[in-house]
C-alpha cells in the first residue's frame, strides 16, 4: 500500500472526525430541557462522566440514581456535550420496540461493534430487511417443537457438569468451588451441542482451560474496558475498505487492539471449522453422515436444512451462514453464564427458596427415569419458574441496557407526563434524528408503576402462572412483562431456549449438591453491558458446595 493512499485515507478520516466534534460544539437539542443527571464535563459529559458512569463496571450507584431520582425518560450528556435518552416508560418502549421499530434501529456503536466482531451479514450486524430476512430465517429453529428434541442436549452437558467438574471436588465433603469459570464452561458447551452439535468442552478437571470459551468473556471485558472509545467506532468504520482498516490497526502500537484483533479472529476461524464441517456432512454422499444431519437437532442443522429448502429470495448465502454462527455462540454463552451465576449466588444467599426449589424438583423427578423431565415437566415447574423469572427480572444479565438510534426526526409518547427543566410538562418528547435512545432494561424491570413499591426486592411469590405486576400497565417485553429479553422485531429469538437449558441445569445440579455463601463477597460488574461475579476485581463466584 502506497503512502499517498496512507496518508490520503488519514486525512479524510481525520476530516471527518473534525467535523464531527465541531458539528457536537456548536448544535443545541431540543432534549437539553429533559431532566437528567448534572453535566460537569463538555468532553464525556455527566459528571463526572457520562461515559465513564454509565459504562463503569461498578456502577450501580449512578444506575440506582437513574432509576429513583428521575421518571421514565432521563437525559444523559454524551460525547462533546450530546444528548443521549435512557427510557424506561411503557408506552415510551412500546413505541421504540414495536410501533415504531423502522425509527429506532440499533444503535451505530452497538451495530459497529457487532460488524468487527461477527462480519456486516450476521443477524447482530443488519438492518430493516435484511434483519428481518435472517431473523425469518432463524426463529423456526428455536420453536417449541425443536426445544422438545435439544433437551436430551442439555441433560447431557448438566449431568457433564455434575460428574466431572463438581462430584469429583465434593467426594469427601463440603468444598469451596469457583462456579463463575464453571458454568463459563457449562454454558459454552450448552451451546455447543445443542446450537451447533459441536463440543467445545470435555468438562473434566483435567482439562481446565478452554481458549475459546476464554476468548469470547475476554473480548466482552477487553470491549467494556473500552466504553469510552465505542463512540468513535462508527466514524472509524467508515473509514476505507476493510483491508485499509486492517492495515492501519496492525500498524499500531496497541497490544490492547491487537489482542482484541486475535481474539474476533479466533471466533471467525471457529465459525468457518464448525461451518464447513456442517455443510461438507449435509451434502457428501455418505449416507451416516447425511442421516446425522437429515436428523439433527441443534439450531446449525435446523438452519442449514431449512436454508437449502428456502426459495432464492430468502436463503442465507455463506457468507450470511457463517456470521450467524459466531453470533449464536457469543449471544448465547454470555448471557447464560451470566445468567447461571445470578440465579445460583440468589439460592446460596437464600437457603429457604433453594430448598423449596430443590424439593419440588425431587419430587417432580423421583419416578422418572435417570431423574429426566421432558420439556414440558421442566417448563411446567411452578416455584422453579417463578425463581429464575423474579431473579431474571431483578437481575437482567445485560444491564443496563442496550441502545437504539433514530434514522428520522421522531416523536416519543409517555405514559407519565412529564415536566421539563423549564417548568413545562410534555405528553411527548420531540427526538432528532441520530439520537441515541437506551432501552433501560433494568430500570423498566424495576419500575414500582409496574411491579409495586416491593420492585427492587426478591419475591418469587410475585409471580402467578408466570405472570406478575400491575396488569393496567405492562412493560413490552417478550418474557412476561420483563425487559430482560426486550420485544420486538428485535428481541431475543433464543428466550425459550435460554430459560429451558437454565432450567435443566438447575434441575441436574440441585438434586445432587447444596450450594452456599463462603466467607469471600462477591460483587456483580457490568462489562461490555453483560453483568458477572467478581472477587476483588476478578472474575469469580466461589460458593460451598457439598453433596445433598
Amino acid at each position: 500500500m502506497s503512502p499517498s493512499l496512507v496518508q490520503t485515507g488519514l486525512l479524510v478520516g481525520g476530516g471527518y472526525v473534525l467535523l464531527s466534534i465541531v458539528r457536537r460544539i456548536f448544535s443545541s437539542s431540543p432534549l437539553d430541557t429533559i431532566p437528567g443527571p448534572p453535566s460537569h464535563s463538555f468532553l464525556f459529559g455527566t459528571s463526572p462522566g457520562n461515559l465513564k458512569e454509565t459504562h463503569d463496571p461498578d456502577g450501580w450507584e449512578f444506575q440506582r440514581a437513574l432509576e429513583e431520582d428521575y421518571g421514565g425518560v432521563v437525559r444523559i450528556r454524551g460525547l462533546l456535550g450530546s444528548s443521549s435518552l435512557f427510557v424506561s416508560d411503557p408506552v415510551a418502549l412500546h413505541s421504540i420496540l414495536n410501533k415504531d421499530i423502522d425509527i429506532y434501529e440499533e444503535g451505530s456503536i452497538s451495530l459497529s461493534v457487532n460488524m468487527l466482531m461477527f462480519g456486516r451479514a450476521g443477524i447482530f450486524s443488519t438492518l430493516g430487511d435484511d434483519h428481518r430476512k435472517m431473523r425469518k430465517m432463524m426463529v423456526p429453529a428455536f420453536s417449541t417443537a425443536n426445544l422438545r428434541g435439544m433437551i436430551s442436549h442439555f441433560y447431557e452437558v448438566a449431568e457433564g457438569v455434575r460428574d466431572g467438574l463438581l462430584a469429583p471436588q465434593v467426594a469427601r465433603g463440603a468444598k469451596e468451588v469457583e462456579m463463575a469459570s464453571v458454568f463459563t464452561r457449562t454454558s459454552l458447551e450448552l451451546i455447543g451441542r445443542s446450537g451447533l452439535g459441536y463440543s467445545f468442552d470435555p468438562l473434566t478437571l483435567d482439562c481446565p482451560r478452554n481458549e475459546y470459551a476464554e476468548t469470547i468473556k475476554n473480548l466482552t471485558s477487553v470491549l467494556g474496558g473500552m466504553a469510552a472509545l465505542m463512540p468513535l467506532v462508527p466514524t472509524v468504520m467508515k473509514i476505507g475498505m476493510p483491508s485499509f482498516r486492517r492495515w492501519v490497526l496492525n500498524m499500531l502500537p496497541s497490544k490492547t487492539l491487537h489482542h482484541v484483533r486475535d481474539m474476533i479472529d479466533l471466533m471467525d476461524h471457529t465459525a468457518q471449522e464448525i461451518l464447513k464441517g456442517k455443510k461438507a456432512a449435509l451434502l457428501s454422499g455418505d449416507c451416516e453422515s447425511q442421516e446425522k444431519m437429515e436428523t439433527g437437532t441443534d439450531i446449525l442443522s435446523i438452519l442449514l436444512r431449512s436454508n437449502l429448502r428456502a426459495d432464492d429470495s430468502s436463503r442465507l448465502t455463506d457468507h450470511e451462514l457463517l456470521a450467524q454462527t459466531s453470533a449464536i455462540i457469543f449471544a448465547a454463552m454470555d448471557t447464560t453464564s451470566s445468567g447461571l451465576s445470578r440465579v445460583f449466588h440468589v439460592l446460596a444467599s437464600h437457603p429457604e427458596v433453594q430448598e423449596k426449589v430443590r424439593a419440588e424438583i425431587l419430587e417432580a423427578t423421583a419416578h422418572k427415569e435417570h431423574g429426566h423431565l421432558d420439556h414440558d415437566g421442566v417448563v411446567e415447574l411452578p416455584y422453579l419458574d417463578s425463581v429464575l423469572r423474579e431473579t431474571l427480572r431483578l437481575y437482567p444479565p445485560v444491564s443496563p441496557g442496550v441502545m437504539r438510534e433514530t434514522i428520522v426526526p421522531a416523536v416519543l409518547p409517555l405514559t407519565t407526563p412529564l415536566t421539563t427543566t423549564d417548568g413545562r410538562t410534555i405528553q411527548s418528547v420531540a427526538v432528532p434524528k441520530g439520537t441515541t435512545v437506551w432501552v433501560a432494561i433494568a430500570k423498566a424491570n424495576h419500575d414500582p408503576a409496574v411491579w409495586g413499591p416491593d420492585a427492587r426486592e426478591f419475591k418469587p411469590e410475585r409471580w402467578v402462572n408466570g405472570r406478575a405486576g400491575n396488569k393496567d400497565v405492562k412493560m413490552p417485553g417478550v418474557w412476561g412483562g420483563t425487559m430482560t429479553f426486550i420485544g420486538g422485531g428485535r428481541s431475543c429469538i433464543g428466550f425459550k431456549f435460554s430459560q429451558l437449558e437454565m432450567k435443566v441445569v438447575l434441575c441436574v445440579l440441585l438434586r445432587s449438591f447444596r450450594f452456599s455463601l463462603s466467607d469471600k463477597e462477591i460483587k456483580f460488574r457490568m462489562g461490555g453491558g453483560i453483568t458477572g461475579p467478581s472477587v476483588d476485581g476478578e472474575a469469580a463466584m466461589p460458593l460451598l458446595v457439598e453433596k445433598v
